[in-house]
């Protein structure tokens, strides 16, 4: 179990700020941005949900700063026409939540006796409201409405408490990435090491979420998200809305992570039709082809494509809303940048492996073991995935709203055999300079990913409640094919250095994952003069099947091991059937090759988190946030004892002996979070801000080590 304890002080100036009466001569800020961490300690583990809406808050006065009670506060999201609406309560506070991220909105004030007040061009950023204020003037008839347009500036957001980066959709489309992948965007977080590390701490404590759904590689086997393994990303470039990166939200909605929470927010449908396509397309006339001012001599075809659409607009106008995005790509790479020497010494791009002894090791196989290594040589490495996503909007009414969402990915990679590990040799298994392995010794591995998500959220008119409703379904594939039939795998060395590998990939033998994350998200908000009291609960599933098969075709890798060949030599006469030439030591590589069920583990556990918070706008530039989180780690199967595991003696980390009980697991008392988050606009005037908080954070483990 992990847990981290965290505080924040955070002061912020604007590096220009404009005022009414100096718009033309903007002043310059003697500094930026103030971010001082006063404390950052660690100590326990689990998980959560993401946010996938925002909203806008403020407080509505008269023209002598007395707060106003029950002025009716109007929020329509321009490009859907979605509707918006509360109340000012007492001291003239107003919460609008769970509403559509972007924008633009036009936010209007009205009260009987007043004039109206109209702001435009409001935007709203993922998992934070918008501050606005009004300020209404008496009106003894009816006047024309009174538009202001409305300055937003996302540093100075009244509503934040800790370090967070928005991407909004205007510089997701702008920004460029070379990959089409989310974490592009993630990187512009200055605590982001560029590979999925922030604040120091490995992506394997991070959070992922889509839509708020689960989005994690939950077993945490080599790539933070699910299709990593096969070189993509889950979800296609053009659906996304918006991207959060938090380290420290103090906000107890917010859980699962020690590392990062990284949320992003998939488009959605407008009145307005939208349809888009790219296509990305080279090849090997577009690639060089010298090194160092030398040719190449391995110069296989090589390509890549990538291709995409998206469309989206209205079923119903200001009703019902579609998005629909997909993408292919599809990619060859050579499987070796080597081909093997003609004889004599090796030219540039050349092996030491010679072709001619390469043949003979193919005819060596087929005819002794009836095995067919494949090409050594010209063959293509293939990369295809396709996904795509579609989302409905519908607007049930002006208090309740519905999101349906699907995402599919299915990708596959061809890889060759692992190229380091357990080589006897500690030379590799190229392909390289020495050593050129088999086509029909690598694997291909696949991802499939079936993701649903769906979310309510309902308001009262009067404005007193919000709740959302959450749940989500993510069913992920993870599997591996061998190049060849069943048979052992066998490393040729020669001169002290690997040679050539032939015989079936080791490490992917029925090598399989299987994920499904059950999820399920309930938030009810009750708004109380200047208190906003947040109920909520959160509960999540895990589903394992998790096979893997080492060494079930022989040991080789390790001294003395069946499938080790100390040189050719050696190969080609213990691989000679007649025993006057192999004295009696025939690799009889049938005895290694068996059958039945492959073995494998399944388990199951889950999450439940439950938690209440408190949002208290002070006055109208100090705002307090404080809550309390309990997560309750639960276990729904029992492993297996294992006695020899028992009989072992292992080493901690202090160096005492200890024993490994792998029927035993992590505890599981319950996980209190309680955090607290303030924000203080000191001179009143937005010029500068003071945020901060303390709380306990705490996130899952990896799977795979239980």
């Amino acid at each position: 179990m992990r847990q981290v304890l965290r505080l924040y002080l955070f002061a912020a100036y604007p590096l220009t700020r404009c005022h009414s009466s100096d718009r033309a001569r903007p002043r310059r800020a003697t500094l930026s941005v103030l971010t001082v961490a006063l404390l950052l300690l660690t100590s326990g583990s689990l998980l959560a949900q993401g946010v996938t809406t925002g909203g806008v808050d403020g407080v509505v006065t008269d023209v002598a700063a007395q707060p106003l009670l029950g002025v009716t506060v109007t929020a329509v999201h321009e490009p859907s026409g979605t509707t918006y609406q509360t109340a000012s309560r007492s001291g003239g506070v107003f919460t609008i939540g769970g509403m559509r991220v972007g924008g633009p909105y036009t936010v209007t004030a009205t009260m009987l006796g007043h004039q109206q007040e109209i702001q435009q061009e409001v935007y709203v950023v993922l998992g934070q409201n918008a501050r606005l204020s009004f300020a209404l003037a008496e009106a003894a008839i009816e006047l024309e409405a009174l538009t202001v347009q409305a300055e937003q500036d996302p540093l100075l957001n009244s509503d934040r408490t800790g370090a967070a980066t928005t991407i909004s959709n205007v510089e997701v489309q702008a920004l460029p990435s070379v990959q089409r992948s989310v974490r592009d965007l993630t990187r512009l977080d200055p605590r982001s090491d560029g590979n999925f590390s922030f604040g120091g701490r490995n992506w394997l404590y991070n959070n992922i979420t889509l839509d708020g759904s689960y989005f994690n590689n939950s077993f945490g086997l080599d790539d933070p998200a699910p299709g990593g393994q096969t070189a993509t990303e889950p979800v296609p470039y053009d659906a996304v809305e918006q991207v959060s990166v938090q380290v420290a939200p103090f906000d107890v909605r917010q859980s699962g992570f020690t590392g990062a929470s990284i949320n992003t927010v998939t488009r959605s449908g407008t009145n307005k039709w939208k349809v888009s396509g790219f296509a990305f397309f080279r090849n090997d006339n577009l690639v060089g082809n010298k090194v160092s001012g030398e040719d190449v001599i391995a110069n296989p075809d090589l390509s890549f494509g990538q291709y995409g659409f998206s469309v989206g607009g209205p079923i119903i106008q200001d009703k019902l809303f579609f998005f629909l995005s997909g993408e292919l790509t599809q990619r060859d790479d050579p499987g070796s940048d080597f081909v093997p020497s003609a004889g004599g010494t090796p030219a540039f791009g050349e092996s030491r492996v010679e072709q001619a002894t390469l043949d003979a090791i193919t005819e060596r196989m087929a005819t002794v073991y009836n095995y067919d290594t494949g090409p050594y040589s010209g063959f293509v490495h293939e990369t295809n995935s396709n996904k795509a996503l579609l989302k409905v909007d519908w607007n049930v009414s002006s208090n309740h709203n519905i999101m349906f969402r699907y995402n599919r990915l299915d990708a596959e990679r061809d890889l060759p055999p692992h190229p380091f590990v357990l080589s006897i040799f500690d030379s590799g298994r190229g392909p390289n300079s020495a050593s050129l392995p088999s086509q029909n010794s690598g694997y291909r591995i696949t991802n499939e990913l079936n993701s649903y998500a769906f979310e309510w959220n309902a308001r009262a008119g009067s404005g007193n409640w919000a709740n959302r409703f959450y749940a989500s379904y993510n069913r992920f594939r993870d599997f591996r094919d061998a190049n060849s039939v069943p048979f052992p795998t066998l490393e040729i060395g020669e001169g002290g250095v690997t040679y050539t590998t032939v015989g079936h990939e080791p490490f992917s033998i029925e090598n399989n994952l299987d994920t499904d994350v059950w999820q399920f998200t309930n938030d009810f908000t009750y708004f109380t003069g200047r208190h906003s009291l947040t109920l909520g609960a959160n509960f999540e599933q895990f589903r394992f099947f998790n096979s893997f098969n080492l060494f079930r075709y022989g040991t080789f890798g390790f001294p003395g091991g069946a499938g080790n060949f100390d040189s050719l030599d050696d190969f080609f006469t213990r691989t000679d059937p007649d025993p006057v030439v192999n004295g009696g030591n025939f690799y009889d590589a049938e005895s290694f090759i068996v059958t039945g069920d492959y073995k494998g583990e399944k388990f199951n556990l889950g999450q439940l988190g439950v938690y209440l918070q408190d949002q208290f706008v002070i006055n109208p530039r100090f705002t307090l946030n404080a809550g309390l989180r309990v997560d309750f780690p639960m276990y729904f199967t029992d492993p297996v004892d294992n006695q020899f595991s028992r009989d072992l003696t292992a080493i901690n980390g202090d160096g005492d002996p200890v024993t490994v009980d792998q029927s035993q697991l992590a505890g599981s008392t319950p996980l209190w979070s309680p955090r607290v988050g303030f924000n203080w606009d000191v001179t009143g005037t937005r010029s500068t801000q003071l945020r901060g908080g303390t709380g306990i954070f705490t996130g899952r483990l990896p799977f795979v080590w239980i």
